[in-house]
């Protein structure tokens, strides 16, 4: 739940204070690495009891925050090669709520195989990967359309998304 209110909290700054290059260099800076020293150096986290406490993903999270403030308010565009997983972040909320059919459908099917662990690597990225496509099903089929249809009903127009970024209109 922190992290979801982090990233509303972002939104809200960032639709409302443009910070100075400087600050936004910093951000960046310091975002990238509470991230990096939580996912990388997991074992210096773990001896700081960051996770003992609950706070290794809030740390992830508001270094995430740091990132997006500076990304969003600097205009920046990712190359190419990254798409793929832009296009993760934007089906991020569906993912999240579907993801876990996917991941017990996977784990049953590991179970039943009777656990073979040098095989780890593979249904991880398949799980991934179907997680991503069911987000993006979900996203084309049931959310965009709901969104578009009450936005025309009750808000600021069916092609408004209210992002932090600009959006970039697909048919």
């Amino acid at each position: 739940m922190d992290a979801i209110a982090l990233g509303c909290l972002t939104a809200m700054l960032v639709a409302r204070r443009k910070l100075s290059r400087r600050a936004l260099s910093t951000l960046l800076g310091c975002g990238m690495a509470m991230m990096a020293f939580c996912l990388v150096f997991t074992i210096q986290s773990i001896k700081l009891g960051l996770e003992r406490s609950g706070l290794g993903m809030t740390v992830v999270a508001v270094g995430a925050c740091m990132v997006i403030v500076a990304a969003a308010q600097s205009k920046w565009r990712a190359a190419r090669v990254f798409q793929p997983l832009l296009g993760y972040g934007r089906r991020s909320y569906e993912i999240y709520l579907t993801h876990m059919f996917v991941v017990f459908a996977f784990f049953d099917c590991f179970m039943k195989a009777g656990k073979p662990v040098h095989f780890v690597p593979l249904p991880f990225i398949a799980t991934v990967l179907v997680a991503g496509a069911l987000g993006e099903l979900v996203a084309r089929f049931y959310s965009e359309p709901a969104n578009r249809w009450l936005r025309a009903r009750f808000g600021d127009g069916p092609n408004k998304l209210g992002s932090v970024v600009e959006a970039s209109t697909r048919t």
